[in-house]
C-alpha cells in the first residue's frame, strides 16, 4: 500500500516519461502504448489506496484531468484482457 506521497511521485515520474515519449515512429509508439498501460495500474493502485478526498487533490495536483485518467485506466483493462484472450482462448 503506497502513501499519498509515494502514489504522487511514482505519477509523476510516469507522466514525465509519457511527455517524452513523442514522435511518428513505430517504436515512440510502442514504448508510449506500454507506458499508458502502466499508468493505468498506477490509477488503479492509486483509487485502491486513497481515499477519495486525497485522490480528488492528487488528480488536481497532476493536473490529470477525470477523463484522462479513465483513459489510462481503459488502456489497462484491454491490455489485461487481449492478455487473457491470448493465454486462455484454447482452455
Amino acid at each position: 500500500m503506497n502513501t499519498f506521497v509515494q502514489t504522487r511521485e511514482l505519477l509523476l515520474e510516469t507522466l514525465a516519461q509519457l511527455k517524452r515519449l513523442e514522435g511518428p515512429e513505430l517504436w515512440i509508439k510502442a514504448l508510449r502504448v506500454v507506458k499508458e498501460r502502466d499508468t493505468g495500474k498506477l490509477c488503479y493502485q492509486a483509487e485502491e489506496d486513497l481515499s477519495q478526498a486525497e485522490l480528488t487533490l492528487l488528480r488536481d495536483m497532476l493536473k490529470v484531468k477525470k477523463s484522462t485518467w479513465d483513459f489510462y485506466k481503459q488502456q489497462c483493462r484491454e491490455s489485461w484482457h487481449t492478455w487473457v484472450l491470448e493465454h486462455f482462448e484454447n482452455d
